[in-house]
């Protein structure tokens, strides 16, 4: 059913209103977005020496029976999952989700989830969720949080309550291009095997009790850095959602634009119809 003049009038303003939002929201996330960058390239390259560390501290034990190398007999997993507080960042947050879904096995699997988004859906689908944080600064990531979360994670294995402990984030590549990653933190499989460091480091009184020191350091840098990645992601898939709607507001716009032009084109030539043809019929 076609709408009258008024009512497409009416459907424009509203659909210029939503894309004048829409466009604003862009601009503040395009802001964002260039501070997180700024932020995420300068935290990096410290993520990636503490890892490195590790992996050499782990390559450079020969006990292979070290605790932190083998996992614990039970078949409970821990796994954190990262997903976002607010909404509007397309689909970041149901890409987490599915990957969850996925790749857990949900009877066996205990979450610590950070983000209300992820909290509300893992939590109506019956997931057994240990610990929780529904907000999250945007850029001041607290050192309270990742430290804590470190602290339980770092407990809960040394009490042999999980064989693993792993972390679902948002790997961001480029600002448009970010996907959802497993790392297992715990234990130290997967660094134990990688030899970044050629040259040799002084390790004392030995490799083993650095790595047993090191460990809690490099859990609370690991989630804060990888929770830091995760916001920027979001930011970038904000930036995106935002700029794909202002461009279906601005060509729902030109399309109502044009309807209207020819209901008012075809409402005018009827008037002049019907004017003419009073005048022939006076005449």
């Amino acid at each position: 059913m076609a709408m009258s003049l008024q009512q497409t009038k009416a459907r424009i303003r509203s659909v210029s209103s939503t894309m004048k939002i829409t466009n604003a929201m862009e601009l503040v996330s395009t802001s964002k977005l260039r501070k997180a960058k700024d932020l995420y390239y300068q935290i990096t390259p410290f993520k990636n020496e503490v890892f490195e560390i590790i992996s050499y501290c782990a390559f450079n034990i020969k006990d292979k029976d070290y605790p932190y190398f083998k996992e614990n007999q039970t078949n409970k997993e821990l796994i954190i999952v990262i997903t976002s507080t607010l909404g509007l960042c397309g689909g970041y947050n149901i890409a987490i989700e599915k990957f969850v879904e996925e790749n857990i096995d949900k009877n066996n699997t205990d979450l610590i989830v950070l983000g209300a988004k992820g909290h509300h859906y893992f939590k109506d689908r019956g997931y057994n969720i240990v610990s929780s944080y529904d907000d999250l600064p945007t850029f001041d990531i607290q050192e309270s949080i990742s430290s804590s979360i470190a602290t339980k994670v770092f407990d809960d294995f040394n009490a042999s309550m999980y064989k693993k402990v792993s972390i679902v984030y948002t790997e961001f590549i480029n600002s448009l291009t970010f996907v959802p990653k497993k790392l297992q933190l715990l234990p130290l499989i997967d660094l134990m095997e990688v030899q970044t460091i050629k040259k040799e480091l002084l390790l004392e009184p030995s490799a083993e009790e650095v790595l047993q020191h090191l460990i809690p350091f490099y859990l609370t840098t690991g989630i804060k850095t990888l929770l830091f990645e995760s916001m920027l992601s979001e930011q970038a898939s904000r930036r995106i959602a935002m700029e794909n709607a202002t461009d279906n507001a601005s060509e729902l716009k030109d399309k109502l634009l044009l309807e209207y032009n020819k209901s008012r084109q075809a409402s005018i030539t009827q008037e002049i119809t019907e004017i003419s043809g009073a005048a022939n019929a006076i005449q």
